[in-house]
């Protein structure tokens, strides 16, 4: 007569093989009759505020929500794996592409945040070092197109503040021993445009506004020395 643990075993074993079967040979639903339901991806001052981007931004493209691993690459790291951290870990609210694609602004709209404040400043400080190196610049937005200036003054003001952009290297182009040596210099992150903001800085919406008035103001002063020298 067998134990009765040996039967057991045997039963055990017959019924986990009935259940590998009937889940690898039974039919499997089609998921005709599932359902699904919409979820929101953007707010409703976020869509007022893609709108107001795409009046700026006529013709271009402007996409809301990108990680910065989607849009960056890298072009040399002390640590590679931690700076494809620190680009997956980053996001934005909007960017704005240039003719060949390439991002050209960043936005993320002006929050205040009462908790864990300091953590949320040094992430955006982050934020800003990361894209200012690849030549985009980083900006907060008003949260809401009512404190925000006409789209013409707005594209006018983005215009004195855009940032050099690295040339790109086409993947084509094999490179020469003294590119590959060049490349692992940065000539690209000393050259920023002369003006009045200070770069380490995430720009903010009144000193975007006010590079109109020092450029306003430094052409005053050098119409003023011209007729002075008359």
């Amino acid at each position: 007569m067998f134990p009765l643990w040996i039967a057991f075993m045997i039963a055990l074993a017959l019924v986990g093989l009935g259940v590998w079967a009937y889940r690898r040979y039974a039919p499997q639903p089609s998921g005709r009759e599932d359902r699904y339901t919409p979820e929101r991806i953007l707010t409703p001052e976020q869509v007022a505020m893609l709108d107001y981007l795409h009046d700026t931004f006529p013709g271009q493209v402007v996409l809301p929500q990108v990680k910065l691993k989607d849009m960056l690459s890298i072009r040399r790291a002390t640590d590679r794996r931690r700076a494809e951290e620190r680009l997956a870990r980053q996001q934005v609210d909007f960017v704005v592409c240039g003719q060949d694609g390439r991002p050209m602004f960043a936005f993320d709209i002006e929050q205040y945040h009462l908790s864990n404040a300091k953590a949320k400043t040094h992430q955006v400080k982050m934020k800003n070092r990361i894209l200012k190196t690849a030549g985009v610049r980083f900006l907060f937005l008003k949260n809401g197109i009512h404190r925000m200036p006409s789209p013409s003054e707005f594209r006018k003001q983005l215009d004195l503040a855009a940032l050099p952009q690295p040339i790109p290297k086409e993947a084509s182009e094999p490179e020469s021993v003294r590119q590959q040596l060049e490349s692992k210099f940065s000539e690209f992150d000393q050259i920023f445009p002369a003006t009045g903001f200070r770069d380490s800085e995430v720009m903010g919406m009144s000193g975007l506004m006010d590079l109109g008035n020092e450029d306003s103001d430094r052409q005053a002063r050098q119409r003023s020395a011209v007729r002075h020298r008359a």
